[in-house]
Order: structure tokens, then sequence, then C-alpha cells
């Protein structure tokens, strides 16, 4: 079927420009309109759009802004009760919600407290020293900047340089240095280099005096050993923090909320050490450790009636080279060994307890004793004879010594020198005195040729404070006091001291009277002459012990002690001396001198008069002198 011609679409098209009436369906016209319609359908497309543009009604434009106004106040509405809820409902939920993201908190340091000497002279303190780091993102020049730092600091340069060229935003150069130091490098003006402050601890008197019994922190001011660590819950006292509201960018909102929670100040502790007492035993040490070649040597120095310690020294040699100096722990606690001779004076008072002997019973001593089936011979002594108690202890007799054990018997024996406070912490409680302190080592039970060595001083180790402490209590006329290290504390200004070690009886005073006798005996006739003291009474014994190996005992290194007290009538100090493998080893030689030499000095520092003078109590600056007794 063919398309109708274009002419006649477009006549049809016009003649629809009149509008129809109520009969224009009807008739021949419409059926052909029907039928081309039909047969062109495009013909219906053209009339359309020929035909004039029909306007059509609008609504009204006041129910559209109505409408705009309605949805706008219900969105109004809807924000102002989030806003309710949140800012009044709901506050306390979404202020805690908040509050990680506004908070802020700092901790804010204690400031750790001074140890002090007896006369409140300061041992150790804390003070702010610079600390330089670097932000490497911010450093321009590395290789100048390392240069220029390694100059002022003496860090090595390539070490800076290749913290530098690390990265990262942070890296130390070095912590507390000196403050001139410090100034110099601000000086610099480097970018990138930050000089900060950080505390450190200063140790007014030497980085090595007392340093085994003070102790030491790291650089992060936590304690490492000795008093700082026996201490350090006392001395560090309580960090505080404050915490504050922050901004977007991270800085304190002025109007926000603050609140402050200021550190507890640690305390100054007051040692019961003297600090020219300390100096002069370690100084002593030093020259006679290097004199002799020896390995080591520890002095104490003690307060016979409070068993306060005024000096506890350790000394220690380089292998190397010989030189000698303070040790970084503390030897006298720490330290054991078999105290030799020493320990004969308590296998004898055992046995004057007990009343089983008394100063003038005699001994027949051979040259050569057999007990549990071993042969025992004096060392340094000849021959034989008749020997009473006294002179046992006054010439240092081993088979003597041997036979006074065998009548008190290995279980009064072991029990006698467990009330010593051998084989026990030196603290008032049991406990150790200070960190990692030895308990040394005495059989539970004794077994074989052990009550025949332990009487003489093999067989058991022993630290040199107790042997000191042991030795204090005959002085002390029977009484044990623990040894003593803190005097009290410092607090709002005014020094409070801690109460005295309370004391137990281990002999009485007859026995001690008797022992210390027989220890003047040893100063005065025997073999601890050279431990006199012009002007004093001097009671005292020597110990020289052959130091243990495997298999048996050196034949070249011994232990060389001596330990007495003095005035042998009225006693205010008790002293040890001991020196490790020193040539000569003889203890009357090497460790007796060093006894004289620190007792002649303190007890002029006490102001005690000589023997035939009548003594004065004085009170006097540094705390060392006090009433009679004490």
């Amino acid at each position: 079927m063919s398309t109708p011609p274009f002419g006649r679409n477009h006549t049809a098209a016009r003649s629809r420009t009149v509008l129809p009436g109520p009969d224009a369906g009807a008739g021949p016209a419409a059926a052909r309109r029907a039928a081309g319609a039909r047969l062109n359908p495009q013909a219906r497309d053209t009339r359309n759009q020929n035909r004039p543009f029909k306007t059509r009604r609008r609504g009204r434009p006041e129910r559209r802004i109505v409408a705009m106004l309605g949805v706008l106040v219900l969105v109004v509405v809807a924000v102002a009760w989030r806003l309710v809820q949140v800012q009044v409902v709901n506050t306390a939920t979404y202020t805690q919600w908040g509050a990680p993201q506004r908070q802020a908190e700092i901790q804010l340091a204690a400031g750790r407290g001074s140890i002090l000497d007896r006369g409140l002279q300061t041992l150790a303190v804390s003070d702010n020293r610079p600390t330089i780091w670097l932000d490497p993102q911010l450093v321009e020049d590395p290789g100048a900047t390392a240069a220029a730092l390694s100059a002022v600091t003496g860090v090595d340069q390539q070490v800076i340089l290749d913290r530098i060229l690390r990265g990262g935003r942070f890296a130390y150069v070095v912590r507390q240095a000196d403050q001139q130091i410090g100034q110099a490098v601000l000086d610099l003006g480097l970018p990138g280099v930050v000089v900060d402050s950080e505390l450190s601890r200063l140790l007014p008197n030497g980085e090595f005096f007392a340093k085994g019994l003070i102790g030491s922190l790291d650089v992060d001011h936590n304690a490492l050993g000795g008093i700082e660590l026996q201490y350090d819950d006392l001395l560090r006292g309580q960090a505080g923090w404050e915490s504050y509201e922050r901004g977007r960018d991270g800085t304190l909102l002025p109007t926000g909320e603050r609140e402050i929670h200021e550190a507890t100040q640690g305390k100054d502790l007051v040692l019961t050490i003297h600090r020219e007492t300390q100096f002069l035993a370690e100084e002593i040490l030093v020259e006679q450790v290097e004199a002799t070649n020896a390995r080591g040597g520890v002095a104490i120095v003690m307060r016979t009636g409070s068993g306060e310690v005024l000096a506890s020294a350790g000394v220690m040699a380089d292998p190397e080279t010989g030189r000698a100096r303070p040790a970084s722990y503390n030897m006298a606690y720490l330290d054991t060994y078999e105290p030799g001779s020493v320990n004969k004076i308590f296998t004898v008072s055992a046995a004057l307890e007990d009343g089983l002997v008394e100063p003038d019973t005699v001994f027949e001593v051979p040259p050569v004793y057999e007990y549990a089936d071993k042969l025992f011979r004096e060392p340094f002594s000849k021959g034989s004879g008749e020997l009473s108690v006294e002179q046992v202890v006054a010439r240092s007799s081993n088979i003597g010594t041997i036979m006074i054990a065998e009548m008190v018997g290995p279980v009064r024996l072991r029990q006698h020198m467990s009330d010593l406070g051998f084989g026990r912490f030196t603290g008032l409680d049991g406990s150790p005195t200070v960190p990692n302190e030895s308990a040394g080592l005495v059989p539970e039970a004794f077994f074989g040729t052990e009550l025949a060595t332990i009487a003489f001083g093999q067989g058991v180790a022993l630290t040199p404070m107790q042997v000191a402490a042991a030795y204090n209590t005959v002085a002390n006329g029977g009484v044990y006091l623990a040894p003593t290290l803190v005097r009290g504390v410092v607090d709002d200004g005014e020094l409070q001291t801690w109460p005295a070690a309370p004391g137990r009886r281990v002999m009485s005073p007859e026995t001690a009277e008797q022992i210390t006798h027989m220890l003047e005996l040893v100063v005065s006739e025997g073999t601890g002459k050279y431990a006199s003291v012009e002007g004093f009474t001097v009671a005292g014994k020597t110990g020289t012990a052959q130091k243990p190996i495997a298999g048996g005992y050196s034949e070249t290194d011994y232990m060389s002690t001596f330990v007495g007290f003095v005035p042998a009538e009225d006693p205010q100090l008790t002293i040890l001396v001991l020196l490790d493998s020193a040539t000569p080893h003889l203890a009357g030689e090497v460790a007796a001198p060093l006894f004289a030499e620190l007792a002649d000095y303190v007890l002029q520092t006490l102001r005690v008069a000589p023997t035939s003078v009548e003594q004065a109590p004085a009170e006097d600056a540094d705390g060392l002198v006090e009433a009679a007794g004490g």
C-alpha cells in the first residue's frame, strides 16, 4: 500500500485548524481522515507538530509556597528537637562520649628526695640537666648540623649524621649533659635541634664515693641498686597529673575545665653514714689494696651502742692495671667469705656461756690432732704444750679451738652462731638491709669434720657486715644490735629520726667481758699488735684464712681480717678491715694497721678522751658526736 502524497497530508493538517463541532466525527470526510491516518502514521505526527500551542491552566502559587513553608518548618522543628536531645535531654551521655576527644592529661613528675649523711650533707640529689635532641625532618643541612653538634657535645659526628639520615621526627643527641653544653647548643641556633630539661641524679662528692652503698639510677631516673633501690618508694614520691580541655588543634582551651593533682615530693633520706669517715675508709683501702696487690678490700665502722654504720667501704682492683677504686656494689653486705680465726671467739663464747670452761681452763694442745679421721695441724705456731682458753684465743690456736668445740657440740655451736646473726639477713625483722644482701651460709647440721673446721672459721660463708655485727655484740655487753644504715627522714625541713633498733641478748655480760679481755690480749701480746691506738685499749682479733679452691684450699691466696672495738673499757667504735689476696697476707700486718688509722681518726672526731682521762659527752655540727654510749 502506497504512502499518500506529501501535499495531501499537508492539506489535511491545515483543515484541522478549525475546531470540530459536535458532529465532526460523522460523514465521509471523517472516514477519509481515519483511513489516511491508518495508511500514513507520519501524517499524524506532522499534524501534531503543526498544531498551535495550547496553554494549560496553572495551579495557585500560594499553595506551593505554603507547602514549601510547611516542609521548612518541619525541618527546623526536627533540627531543634535534635539539638534539645543532644544539649538538654542527653547532655551527660554525649559529654561522656566526646570527653576523650576534648580531654588531655599530662603527668606531673614528683621530685626525687635527696640522700644525706648523718650531718645532713648531700650525698645524692636530683637536678635538671639539658637533654639535646633533634627532629631530622627539620634539619636543613645534615652534614653541617652533625659537625657543629659533635664539636660542642663530643658525640661522634658520624653517629649524629646517621641519626639525622635515619629520618623520623625524634632522635637523641645527648641526654643529661652539662649546663655549659646545653647553652652552647642553644647558641648555635640550629634548625631542628632542641634543648630540653631533664632530671638527673648528681653525686656532689664524686662519681665513685660510696657508690656501692648509695646505688644508682638509670638515665630515666629508675633505681638500680643500693639505698636508691631499697628506699625507692620513699625517695621517688608520688607523681601527679593535670587534666585539661583542648581544642581541635590540640591547644589548651582557656575557658575549658581544668583539674590538677599536685605531685608529692619524695622524702629526703638521712643515712647513718658519716661522710668524712667514709672518705677516709675508701682512701686508705685504695692505698692498701694497691700497695699489697690485693684484689679488693672492705672497711666497716659502726657505733657500738646503736649499731649505726658510720662507714661501709668496698674497693676493687682492676686486674689489668692494679688500680683500685670504690666498688659499684655493696661488698660489705653482698660478698661472703670464710672468716678464719676471727670465728674462734664464738666457739669459745659458747663454751663460756654454757659453763663448760673458764678463761683459765688449761688444755694440753698437741702439734697434730685427729678428728673424724682427719689430722689437723697448727698453721703458724710451733710445738705443743699447755694453753689456757685465753691463750688459745691470743695465739689463735686451731687445735685448741677444736678441742673446745668438741665440748660444745655441733647443735649448740650451730645455735650460737645463728643467735649471732650468721646465716641470716641483718635487717631489723630478719629481712635484707640492702637489695640482694647475702644471708651467708651455715650448714643446718654439722657432719664429718665440719664441727672442727667451722670452729676455727672454715666451712662457713659470712658477709663482712655479719662478722662486724657479731663482734659488736661482744662490745655491747652481749646484746646483738642489727646494723642500721638509715637514721631518719627530713620532713618539712626537720629531721625525724627512726626508732632505734631493739637488741636481743646473745650472751651474758660476764661472757662478753671475758671475751673482751681475751681480745685485749690479742692486741697487747698476740697477733694484733699493729692495731694499737695510742692512749686507748683496743680489743680485736686477726684472721688469716685460706681461700677455698676446687678440691681444697689455696696455699697462696688468703682473706686477711682484723676486727675489734675501742676503747675496750667503754666501746664506742666497732671496726672491721678485710683484704682479699694481699701480699703479704698476714692479717696482723696488712689489716690491723688500717684498723688503727680509722680508729684514731674517728675517736678524735667523736672527741673521745683517751682511756686514762674521764670522757665528757659532746655535740657537734655533723651529728657524729653524741652522748656517751651511743
